[in-house]
């Protein structure tokens, strides 16, 4: 059911994918051709969701598919949240129709699930030959939860070719933007969403942490509509340009934005004790990385200089239907989408 494979390159033969990003506060969709080491941008939008209904969500899909024309009906897509747990595994070194049977007993130990309501998957990252052993990515979703979101899929008219995770397509997206980034250092990558942030660390071109915290785009807003007693549409507006009210927001924001920096202390944390290395950069992006205020809290909090990326600098634009300016006001938001589209 799933693919996990984090992606160092690109296929050699010709093809189209299409990246369907469904989140809480809109729908993305990138279609790209990838051949050899370049990868075409042709198709990009986004919708914003009135309600967190399935019938707006469908709505919403259909309409954005029909206005991009996109030329392919396979769609992939992601899933993230509490539902789906991810953890870093270390087993005896075993033939791969042995790991196969064994990972059921292994997943056991570490998912807190019922492993028969599960759907799980795994990626061997590393093989120690010394000490015997490999390093694997397990993964596990609720079968519920999976069922749900192919069929709200399906319903749209889409055929589902692959189900990622949300913090390994932005790492994906990630590593094509910085295919040449320093080995020896570790990239905290942040997508922060409207409920969640990804929190992923890349060493080396290989994936070696991620978490999802509970803290996004959406408490931040909602910090803001309180304190200055403003509805949320324009709480939101002021959020991210505020304008004489950069002191008001900053104030507003502060409480929540200290939560989100103690979550984000824990996954540095525990990465940097696991690994005995230090986080080297923290790179930003998604709806909420550009929020007033927050680079400076950022540096203030951990003396590091939080680094806003762009998602789809490493596309050729010159296929792109709606013109590059289109897809460069939004393209923050799209770092799942384009990590889900390349594959």
């Amino acid at each position: 059911m799933f693919n996990l494979n984090i992606r160092k390159g690109f296929p050699a033969k010709a093809r189209t994918r299409v990246g369907l990003d469904i989140g809480r506060y809109a729908v993305k969709l990138l279609e790209a051709q990838t051949q050899g080491g370049r990868s075409f941008l042709t198709r990009i939008g986004m919708k914003k969701l009135s309600d967190p209904s399935r019938e707006t969500l469908v709505d919403s899909v259909k309409s954005l598919s029909e206005e991009l024309k996109h030329s392919t009906k396979d769609v992939n897509i992601s899933v993230s949240g509490p539902s789906t747990i991810v953890r870093f595994v270390s087993m005896p070194k075993m033939r791969e129709d042995e790991l196969k049977g064994a990972i059921k007993f292994e997943a056991e130990e570490h998912i807190p699930f019922a492993i028969e309501d599960c759907v799980i998957d795994y990626q061997v990252l590393k093989k120690d030959e010394k000490d015997n052993k490999i390093e694997l990515l397990l993964v596990a979703a609720k079968k519920a939860f999976i069922m749900e979101k192919l069929a709200a899929v399906e319903e749209c008219g889409f055929s589902v070719n692959l189900i990622d995770v949300d913090p390994f397509a932005a790492a994906n997206s990630f590593l094509s933007n910085f295919s040449d980034y320093d080995a020896a250092k570790s990239a905290a990558v942040l997508n922060i969403g409207a409920n969640i942030t990804n929190v992923s660390v890349i060493r080396g071109g290989t994936l070696c942490f991620c978490r999802d915290v509970a803290v996004g785009g959406a408490d931040f807003t909602a910090a803001v509509s309180k304190s200055l007693n403003i509805d949320l549409k324009t709480a939101e507006d002021i959020k991210l340009a505020p304008a004489a009210r950069l002191q008001d927001v900053a104030n507003a924001a502060k409480n929540t934005l200290n939560s989100f920096f103690d979550e984000l202390r824990l996954s540095f944390s525990y990465y940097e004790n696991q690994s005995g290395r230090p986080i080297d950069e923290v790179y930003a992006c998604g709806g909420s990385s550009l929020q007033a205020g927050m680079e400076s809290a950022f540096v203030e909090a951990f003396e590091l200089k939080l680094l806003l990326w762009d998602p789809l600098q490493f596309f050729d634009n010159s296929k792109l239907t709606q013109g590059a300016e289109a897809a460069k006001a939004t393209s923050r938001y799209f770092a799942v989408a384009a990590g889900l589209a390349i594959r």
